[in-house]
């Protein structure tokens, strides 16, 4: 009995977490967003390229 109810409460929970993180990456400001790519292992390249930012203010994201 407890098994299932631990697997209906991981199953309405995951779904709940998933919402959270997407809104949580949509409303990050650019600073945050570099720090979460950088610890990704991207360069600071690869960052700018895909959040449309200059190299100069990715570096300056990651100084601060």
């Amino acid at each position: 009995m407890l098994t299932a109810t631990l697997l209906v409460i991981w199953k309405l929970f995951l779904p709940l977490l998933l919402v959270i993180a997407v809104i949580d990456w949509l409303t990050a400001s650019d600073d945050r967003r570099v720090r979460i790519l950088r610890r990704t292992g991207l360069t600071q390249q690869q960052i700018a390229d895909r959040l449309n930012l200059s190299r100069y203010r990715v570096r300056k994201a990651l100084a601060s």
